[in-house]
């Protein structure tokens, strides 16, 4: 008997490990390749019985967020320059009704102005721009968003690596 509710439980215990790998893209077509971007920073997130709803035969929790600042990114090489970060993921393994996004939460120091990616967007396979901006900035934090998690989505650990290229403009 207490081999079949283990069992039982096991079938409602979803596991899900994000790891982003970030690490320094760097890509400035037309210039000289001083720019850089570095992204520091890593999101797990472990999925199970106490993320049910309502307890034992109910849903889990659909969406989850990392801290605001769980990773920071700097931008160098960039002084007097005109820049923006794209985006993309790469998925190591990743279940469809997964769905990932990412929000910047901090300006940054430096001196350097920044623009967009306040809000929300889904990170997909295709590169798309995330923020732009002009100078050097450091510290510029941002959040991740994870959607879709559902006893649906099989127990596995799902991971992805999140890539930010700075181009320049």
């Amino acid at each position: 008997m207490a081999r079949q509710i283990w069992n039982l439980t096991m079938k409602i215990v979803l596991k899900i490990f994000i790891i982003m790998t970030l690490a320094w893209i760097i890509l400035t077509p037309g210039t000289s390749l001083s720019q850089s971007v570095k992204v520091t920073g890593t999101w797990s997130e472990t999925i199970d019985n106490t993320d049910l709803v309502g307890g034992a035969g109910t849903d889990l929790i659909s969406t989850y967020e990392s801290a605001a600042n769980a990773c920071d990114i700097d931008i160098t090489g960039a002084a007097k320059k005109n820049w923006r970060v794209d985006i993309n993921k790469v998925d190591t393994l990743w279940h469809t009704n997964l769905h990932l996004y990412v929000r910047r939460t901090a300006d940054g120091t430096g001196g350097g102005t920044i623009s967009g990616g306040t809000t929300y967007q889904e990170i997909t396979d295709v590169s798309q721009t995330f923020f732009s901006g002009y100078d050097n900035l450091r510290n510029i934090t941002i959040q991740h968003q994870l959607t879709g998690v559902s006893v649906q989505v099989g127990p596995n650990t799902y991971s992805t690596e999140i890539y930010y290229t700075i181009v320049s403009l």
